[in-house]
């Protein structure tokens, strides 16, 4: 098991990829645990996530940006798979960057709400959001999110919004099994 990464150098790495993103006139938003923390959740931030406008057409500058600003490419994971290597304590944090291809991502993008992540401010994508972002994933933790989302963020969330990009995105009925999960739970 790897020992948990320190918030501060989370942080660092964060402000590395959004200096290399928005230095290039490219948006980024928060997914993931990060952005989960913005709606309630008390697990601990291990990395960055981030949902970013820029397509494969800009990849390779985007990468070169951000080599720029001391991230690594990792090899054998995503074409946007980075960690940033803190030569000052040692320390590791991956960079996963998911670019807004997909109708749901875009969608996302454009829902985006100005928040605040590990105490900075950016975009953070909406709690709706994030639940279907993850409902079809078959990764149980990715479940436990959206499960611990919903039952944290029910009387909050456009129920409406959530069921109709859920049917539209094929995946209903992982996102129904979640919820009547997180009724139990609560």
């Amino acid at each position: 098991m790897t020992s948990p990464v320190p918030p501060e150098l989370v942080v660092k790495a964060l402000r590395k990829i959004l200096a290399a993103i928005e230095g290039l006139g490219h948006k980024a938003v928060a997914i993931g645990p990060m952005a989960h923390q913005s709606w309630g959740s008390k697990r601990e931030v291990q990395g960055v996530e981030l949902l970013i406008s820029s397509g494969e057409a800009h990849r390779a500058t985007l990468l070169g940006a951000a080599r720029g600003e001391g991230l690594q490419q990792v090899s054998g994971g995503g074409p946007l798979s980075m960690r940033f290597p803190d030569p000052r304590t040692g320390g590791t944090v991956d960079v996963e960057m998911t670019e807004a291809t997909t109708p749901l991502h875009k969608q996302a993008m454009g829902r985006a709400q100005p928040g605040a992540v590990l105490q900075m401010p950016m975009a953070v994508a909406t709690c709706e959001d994030l639940i279907l972002l993850r409902a079809g994933s078959a990764v149980p933790a990715d479940r436990e999110m959206v499960v611990e989302l919903l039952r944290w963020n029910a009387g909050r969330i456009d129920a409406a919004y959530v069921k109709r990009e859920a049917e539209a995105a094929g995946i209903f009925d992982k996102l129904k099994s979640a919820w009547q999960e997180a009724k139990q739970k609560a």
